[in-house]
């Protein structure tokens, strides 16, 4: 029997048990520290440049500096940061710290490229200028008597009235301004208008036509309505360009229809078939530059008329036509008078 086991007693085991193992601990430790401390205490010292001692590359490169990288002797190693490191610091900077790239290629805005003169509306230059041209269209002579209108054809229109109705051939007032004029541009204009999207009305009333005259543009969109308590048969006769006769019924209060015309034309005559007294006198032109005068005959035309030389015209149905050439420049108020001659008048 050896004499461990007979000097040993069953309490020893244990304690081998826990003392061995911290024993191999401690050894390891101490290997590891030995090996740690001893690539130091070997390294060999570098050679001296210019009397100045160079610690190890290992040890003086800093993290942002490759491995084994050559450096010229003398000069002075700066480190470049990484992408990183900048790519955070362009986003913590403010908008106005970092100048935009594309700052100088930016394009010009309205505001630095608009110029004073002529603008744009309906696809043709208008002026800036805003030209105002309005004036008189008197009738000198004695225009024949109106004619008395007979309604008892349709008891319903002759209800509408109280008093007797005549014809409107010649509406004069008392300082002889003729009214139901149509004075538009006739030459000097260039350029394109596009239709606008309002649309005028042509109404019947009282079984007669509101207004006697009326002016549209080429390919404006208008609205014919019955007002009356009766059949009305509304007929356009026009006899220019593309435009095309129609002729239809329209039923007591309220009906409309849409039509158009897609060529000038001064004047469209619109008639009713069921009420023979009934007529109506459309001015259709390719421009805005029109209006009818009222019942004292005077007229303005819608302003910004281009500068220029232009021939106006004045048009009516029983008395005819007048022109009248001119010249416009610049911010004007120009009045433009007409003078018509009822026919038969010495």
């Amino acid at each position: 029997m050896s004499p461990f086991t007979k000097n040993s007693s069953p309490g020893d085991k244990p304690r081998l048990v826990v003392v061995v193992p911290v024993i191999l601990v401690c050894l390891g430790a101490i290997f590891l520290l030995f090996n740690a401390i001893g690539p130091v205490r070997n390294e060999p010292s570098r050679a001296q440049t210019n009397g100045v001692s160079e610690p190890p590359a290992a040890m003086m490169r800093t993290p942002r500096e490759p491995l084994n990288q050559k450096h010229a002797p003398g000069l002075k190693t700066i480190s470049r940061p990484p992408a990183r490191s900048l790519s955070r610091q362009r986003t913590d900077a403010s908008p106005e710290a970092v100048p935009s790239e594309t700052a100088g290629l930016q394009p010009q805005t309205a505001a630095t490229a608009s110029e004073p003169g002529l603008a744009q509306a309906g696809g043709a230059l208008l002026s800036a200028a805003r030209i105002e041209i309005s004036g008189k269209v008197t009738l000198t002579g004695t225009p024949p008597p109106e004619i008395d209108i007979d309604m008892t054809g349709d008891a319903r229109c002759g209800r509408l009235h109280k008093t007797p109705i005549t014809t409107r051939h010649y509406l004069v007032d008392k300082e002889d301004g003729l009214a139901n004029v149509f004075v538009y541009v006739k030459s000097g204009l260039n350029g394109k208008w596009a239709a606008p999207t309002q649309e005028p009305v042509l109404d019947q009333i009282g079984c007669l036509y509101e207004p006697y005259v009326i002016g549209l543009m080429v390919n404006q969109k208008f609205q014919i309505r019955n007002s009356d308590p009766t059949l009305h048969n509304v007929h356009a006769t026009p006899q220019q360009g593309d435009n095309h006769e129609f002729n239809f019924a329209q039923l007591s209060n309220g009906h409309v229809n849409e039509r158009s015309f897609p060529s000038p034309e001064i004047f469209v005559r619109f008639k009713c078939d069921v009420h023979p007294w009934m007529f109506a006198y459309v001015g259709v032109v390719e421009h805005p530059f029109f209006a009818v005068t009222g019942a004292d005959g005077t007229f303005k035309l819608p302003p910004d008329l281009p500068p220029g030389t232009y021939v106006l015209e004045a048009v009516h149905p029983k008395a005819g036509t007048a022109t009248q050439e001119i010249t416009v420049t610049g911010s004007e108020r120009k009045t433009v008078d007409f003078t018509l001659h009822a026919p038969n008048s010495p």
